[in-house]
């Protein structure tokens, strides 16, 4: 309807143009400078009502690449969600216990792991649990073709002596704890090109600092998933 109402006109003006040119020089009510001056306005109105058909047809290829990019958007929700419920069922007795959170952001699907299942105290190295869940969940993010960030966080109290030499701070600690959990991951059959890991230390508190169970809070790692965007 928006490609053939613009050129439908371009036609019929420009068709009436044309018949008051002729019958006007037919009739020797012209002079011939009116005449070519006729002629130019005719070229002139074919000319913008060419470009007016084209923006027409761009607008419209325009609307449809949108629907298109909402409707793989719409796609990628519904993975992420179908995702989510098996892990929530999988996950369910830590969920009860407050050691996993997961939540659809509109960046992506987090999962929130406390610090507490993934690493003994002090450690950037997998405790037996952390190792068994990871690997649980692993298989559920094979589902999909999915964008895997693994983001480290620490509470704000500086490292000990036992790790300042291999972690001078929680910048380090909190990269280690990530690239940990990213090895595991590749290890379990995720393809590395589609595996990132993010440190943000102690700067992106998710509770108060201020209490112990605030900190145990903060030291967590966060999966986000994201499905790949196909090239």
């Amino acid at each position: 309807m928006l490609r053939s109402n613009p050129l439908r006109l371009r036609r019929a003006v420009g068709l009436t143009l044309t018949t008051a040119v002729l019958l006007a020089v037919a009739s020797g009510c012209v002079t011939r400078s009116r005449y070519e001056e006729m002629k130019r306005e005719r070229d002139i109105f074919a000319s913008q009502s060419e470009t007016l058909t084209l923006e027409t047809e761009a607008l419209a290829d325009v609307a449809a690449g949108l629907e298109e990019e909402l409707n793989l958007r719409d796609q990628e929700i519904a993975k992420l969600e179908a995702t989510q419920a098996d892990l929530e069922a999988e996950l369910d007795t830590l969920i009860v216990a407050g050691l996993v959170r997961i939540k659809l952001m509109r960046d992506g699907l987090h999962v929130v792991l406390s610090h507490e299942i993934l690493f003994p105290t002090a450690s950037a190295e997998l405790s037996e649990q952390g190792r068994a869940v990871l690997t649980s969940v692993a298989d559920d993010f094979q589902d999909f073709p999915y964008q895997i960030a693994v983001l480290g966080h620490t509470d704000n109290v500086p490292v000990g002596r036992r790790l300042a030499e291999r972690f001078p701070s929680n910048w380090e600690l909190a990269a280690a704890r990530s690239a940990s959990v990213v090895r595991l991951l590749e290890d379990a059959g995720i393809p590395p090109d589609q595996l990132a890991v993010v440190s943000f230390g102690a700067n992106r508190p998710y509770a108060s600092n201020e209490t112990p169970e605030g900190r145990a809070q903060n030291r967590r790692i966060e999966i986000r998933l994201r499905p790949v965007t196909p090239r």
